[in-house]
């Protein structure tokens, strides 16, 4: 179910993420209007933990009170997860994995999906911007679907470091970046001052531009990477990041290895006495085509998992329930990107 409106209800700005299930319903899409009719989507709190995109988005309507520069339609997602400060409910899917791709998933949320798709894509926007934390320590970067030059532009504009990736599937900014400039910020841990600013700076900028096919000095200093496969812990391990009494062991602080080389040898964890007489690997990776590399980039050396290659993770982290729903990390390299 799909709730419209042209106006913020009073007194939403004076609320917490946590609040706002109080005065909005999940898929609540708000118009409104500025200076320039043609519209940004912004998308936050798709995850409902991640509420840097609120704080960043009421700082920015703070500031523009009384005419926004360009006019916003602003979709918020999960406000019901948002109140208890989690991913997900347990009965809900992921949200931004219900979004329309060539998966055609068949469960309510990913008809409300497509319904706000198609919404949205009336409205031609300008661009469309996803506003995420991660639950491990990263620097803050901007994820794009596309090498276009407007999407790189774009992303510059949130941060010099990108990631360029077209798996998962079933992501707002692959299913806007069908007919609009779209990215997926990333702004480091929710409750961080520093991923606050940047995301409301980067939300000043963006609503200034005229076009984005043209940003004089944006694209000086990018590093773009690729995501070449997806790590994922298999469903029947049972793991942790404490020493007890479980199947697989994780290095604690595993997340510090995010965004740097890392090279063969380097240890991801350790098994217990059964796994490691059975030889168990109990990691899983998978290619853009969803075929199995494990083999490619980890082995099994006496009772610890390592690495059997050099790459760059990203997006480790230590959140139980995020590895559970989603991956443990992504595997990626740096790329070439088209100057415009």
């Amino acid at each position: 179910m799909i709730t419209q409106l042209n106006h913020l209800p009073e007194g939403l700005l004076n609320l917490s993420a946590d609040q706002l299930h109080t005065k909005l319903d999940n898929h609540t899409l708000v118009h409104l209007q500025g200076k320039i009719k043609r519209p940004v989507f912004i998308s936050i709190l798709q995850h409902g933990d991640e509420y840097t995109g609120w704080d960043a988005l009421k700082d920015y309507l703070n500031n523009h009170q009384h005419i926004l520069p360009r006019s916003l339609s602003i979709l918020f997602g999960n406000v019901q997860a948002a109140r208890y400060n989690v991913r997900q409910l347990d009965e809900q899917p992921d949200f931004n994995r219900s979004w329309p791709s060539h998966l055609k998933l068949d469960c309510p949320i990913a008809t409300t999906m497509h319904e706000i798709t198609d919404i949205m894509k009336l409205h031609k926007p300008f661009a469309s911007v996803d506003i995420h934390n991660n639950s491990g320590r990263n620097p803050h970067y901007s994820g794009i679907n596309s090498l276009d030059p407007q999407f790189l532009n774009l992303a510059s504009l949130f941060s010099d470091t990108m990631i360029y990736f077209t798996s998962p599937y079933g992501i707002q900014s692959g299913a806007f970046a069908q007919f609009c400039p779209s990215v997926t910020v990333e702004c480091g841990l929710s409750g961080t001052s520093d991923g606050t600013e940047q995301t409301h700076t980067f939300l000043e900028l963006l609503l200034s531009q005229s076009n984005l096919i043209q940003v004089p000095g944006i694209l000086e200093h990018q590093k773009v990477y690729k995501i070449f496969a997806t790590v994922k812990i298999k469903a029947n391990i049972d793991y942790s990041f404490i020493q007890h009494d479980h199947e697989f062991i994780l290095v604690n602080d595993l997340d510090f290895l995010n965004f740097h080389q890392i090279e063969t040898g380097e240890e991801f964890g350790q098994l217990n006495q059964q796994l490691t007489q059975q030889k168990t690997m109990p990691l899983v990776v998978t290619d853009e085509s969803d075929n199995d590399v494990t083999s490619t980039y980890f082995t099994i050396a006496g009772n610890k998992v390592v690495c059997n290659k050099s790459f760059v993770p990203a997006m480790i982290t230590q959140n139980i329930q995020a590895i559970r729903h989603d991956c443990l990390c992504y595997i990626m390299q740096p790329i070439s990107a088209p100057i415009s």
